[in-house]
């Protein structure tokens, strides 16, 4: 039977829960499927150690039923509600739903009249008519959704770097564990910590190739051998994910993984870099063209040191200045998880939370962190119970009884709401005792690009809003974020000395890498912040450092990369005042 991680049973949890909502199953029904799977995935003990401990119910969100359906996924890959649902409808419906323009009603009007069950058929459909022709759909609804097969097509197919990187990271250490292995790591877009991912790359240096192909064939998460030859086998995992295990001769591990690392855009710069030296770079090393003799292989320092370099982070090699810079000898110093001090973005059983303030600030106390702010929402927000003041309230009192007892300062912050003239929820008098204001979008979405930036530009103008929170509103591989001129919206940001947040939680990323430069180059500020619904969902941090970093964002710009007091004076409030 093949082993499930935790990447694995969130996936069979989130497909079960969009079965259930296609079929028309009551909203808490399926909504309690996506809670687990979130939870499971964000859960930093392994599964099976759960289960063999019967410590699934430790895991919020997930009672005993739950842990009774997990524990079977583990035993045979499988559980009687889904098997149930698998009979009613095929599994690769919930494909379509990830296709923008097509929700659950509409793929199961799709699949009932027809029989349409994969992207495939969709597109096959709206090739012939049939699609514009049902009821309720006609010609712009085609239209609409032949636009989201493109989108799909480029990020909806791909996996989340929060399920791929630990896959990844799990296949490198199980490999780089044999006898017959020297190194292993992980390679490609997982490597450059890409937000998605297609297919995971991870290679192996070793002098005997036939081990360590058939250690691939038969990780215990393999669930069938796509293609294997002398030097690359190909797998799907029990997640549904494609990895390809590659292996090269220890001398020419540099070069292979400086070759297998960088983006094609990349490597074609750094290949015209060598050429004009005289040089020709391969995955096997870095060779003289007049001679054919190899100057550098074994290490990637080395092979960029061979072309005049600096050693670019895996996480800028994306042909996006990175190659001057590293030829100037001026690459920056990067943000690492080390230099985070604390999370300015999380929630609470208070509104939309499922942790207390007491367990949040334990989780930053296990993270080391020095403060973290809680980031409830505000009133304008009721469907997940926006706070009044008399909730307000009653929140700070019990801070200020929490922090008297030391460790992690919690900060009385909030998560206002826009609203549709760019104001936000309190009067200014409540803003000015909160420590610490995010703003944010919550609706918009289909909006004139003119009105979503206004919205923005005009919460900016108000001193008392410290941070933007997810900008875009983006969704990975479910929404498009929300049209707005980016441009004006970093440049504002830093003529208010507003902040731009990158939402850590991983399907969101908010801000993009490329929306990260821009607003360096315009010199505004970045805050960091989980959007932790969960205490445990803290430890997704370390996606939001991998975009900051792919980004070129650096300790010094990065709020929560400094002490409290620096922190507290560098937000807008303490500047304007």
């Amino acid at each position: 039977m093949p082993e499930y991680d935790n990447p694995a049973i969130a996936a069979i949890l989130d497909t079960t829960a969009d079965l259930l909502e296609i079929a028309g199953a009551d909203r808490f029904r399926f909504l309690s499927y996506h809670k687990a799977a979130h939870a499971v995935r964000a859960w930093p003990e392994d599964i099976n150690t759960l289960a063999t401990e019967e410590r699934l119910t430790d895991i919020p969100g997930v009672g005993k039923k739950l842990a009774a359906n997990i524990a079977s996924i583990l035993a045979r890959g499988s559980f009687a509600e889904f098997d149930e649902l698998t009979a009613e409808l095929p599994p690769t419906l919930v494909a379509l739903m990830q296709v923008p323009g097509v929700g659950p009603k509409k793929a199961r009007t799709l699949y009932d009249r027809l029989g349409v069950t994969s992207v495939d058929d969709l597109e096959a459909a709206l090739a012939e008519g049939k699609v514009a022709a049902l009821q309720g759909f006609g010609d712009r609804t085609a239209a609409n959704i032949a636009a989201g097969i493109i989108s799909y097509r480029t990020f909806g197919a791909r996996a989340l770097l929060a399920d791929a990187l630990p896959l990844a990271e799990k296949v490198a250490a199980y490999l780089r564990a044999l006898p017959s292995a020297v190194s292993a790591e992980p390679a490609g877009s997982v490597r450059r910590g890409k937000e998605t991912v297609g297919d995971i790359d991870v290679l192996v240096a070793s002098l005997d190739p036939s081990a360590i192909m058939e250690a691939a064939r038969t990780l215990p998460i393999v669930t069938r051998v796509i293609a294997s030859g002398e030097t690359k086998t190909s797998v799907e995992t029990t997640a549904g994910l494609q990895v390809d295990v590659r292996v090269v001769a220890p001398d020419e591990w540099g070069a292979a993984l400086q070759y297998f690392t960088g983006s094609a855009e990349h490597n074609v710069r750094v290949r015209e870099i060598a050429k004009g030296l005289g040089l020709k770079v391969t995955e096997y090393g870095v060779f003289r063209i007049d001679t054919g003799e190899r100057c550098a292989s074994d290490t990637e320092e080395a092979v960029y040191a061979a072309l005049g370099m600096q050693t670019p982070p895996p996480e800028l090699r994306e042909n996006a200045g990175e190659i001057e810079s590293a030829t100037a000898g001026t690459l920056p110093k990067l943000i690492t998880l080390a230099d985070i001090r604390g999370d300015l973005h999380c929630h609470t059983t208070a509104t939309d939370g499922k942790s207390t303030l007491e367990a949040n600030k334990a989780k930053a106390a296990e993270l080391g962190y020095e403060y973290l702010a809680i980031t409830d929402h505000a009133w304008g927000l009721r469907m997940v119970g926006g706070l009044d003041l008399d909730d307000l309230e009653r929140q700070w009192a019990r801070i200020d009884e929490l922090n008297a007892e030391g460790g992690p300062v919690l900060l009385k912050s909030i998560e206002l709401n826009i609203d549709e003239k760019g104001e936000v929820d309190y009067p200014d008098e409540v803003l000015a005792r909160f420590d610490i204001c995010i703003a944010s979008l919550h609706s918009g979405w289909g909006q004139p690009r003119e009105v979503g930036t206004s919205r923005l530009l005009r919460a900016m103008e108000n001193r008392f809003v410290d941070i933007i929170g997810h900008p875009t509103g983006r969704i990975l591989r479910r929404r498009e974020p929300i049209d707005l001129d980016m441009e004006a919206v970093c440049a504002k940001a830093a003529e208010t000395g507003t902040a731009l947040e990158i939402d850590a939680y991983p399907d969101r990323l908010d801000l993009s890498d490329v929306h990260l430069r821009m607003a360096l180059r315009h010199g505004a500020r970045i805050s960091m912040g989980c959007d932790a619904h969960e205490a445990s969902q803290m430890h997704f941090m370390r996606y939001g450092v991998s975009t900051a970093r792919r980004g070129w964002v650096t300790p010094e710009v990065t709020l929560n990369a400094h002490p409290l007091p620096e922190m507290l004076a560098l937000l807008k409030r303490n500047r304007t005042a």
